[in-house]
């Protein structure tokens, strides 16, 4: 028989995961010692991508299932994105290793805009990561 190429493909989502009804959203801050805010700069695959934090340092995100899959719409992390990291502080490390990080939150433009204002940090050290500079601005 011959194959049926036609048709609409508009609803390839499944409707019963469909956020029906909007809801208010909360920006989660920091509550922890251990919960640093950070940028990404690399995607390594595998569920990991590297991170450089508020303090300087760069160190390993690993990608939670929580974060990926049906939810990844939502939670798109790629070069530039500002999330809410969870450093592992029970992990012993090698000498010569990166540190390893939970990812906790992430943040869109809105967020960005709420923390910039309302948590004080500097962030110049992760502002202009995964940004494309236009010749106005040089």
């Amino acid at each position: 028989m011959v194959k049926n190429y036609g048709g609409n493909r508009a609803k390839k989502q499944g409707r019963k995961f469909v956020n029906k009804d909007p809801t208010t959203h909360n920006t989660r801050l920091s509550k922890q010692p251990d919960e640093i805010y950070a940028a990404v700069i690399k995607e390594y695959g595998n569920g990991m991508a590297c991170i450089k934090c508020v303090d300087g340092v760069e160190r390993i995100l690993v990608i939670r299932k929580k974060f990926k899959g049906r939810s990844k719409r939502d939670n798109l992390i790629k070069t530039g994105t500002w999330i809410l990291a969870g450093l592992r502080s029970w992990e012993v490390l090698k000498a010569d290793a990166k540190e390893k990080c939970d990812l906790l939150e992430v943040y869109d433009s809105e967020d960005i805009e709420f923390l910039k204002q309302s948590v004080d940090h500097d962030w110049n050290c992760i502002k202009n990561i995964g940004r494309i500079e236009t010749a106005d601005e040089i």
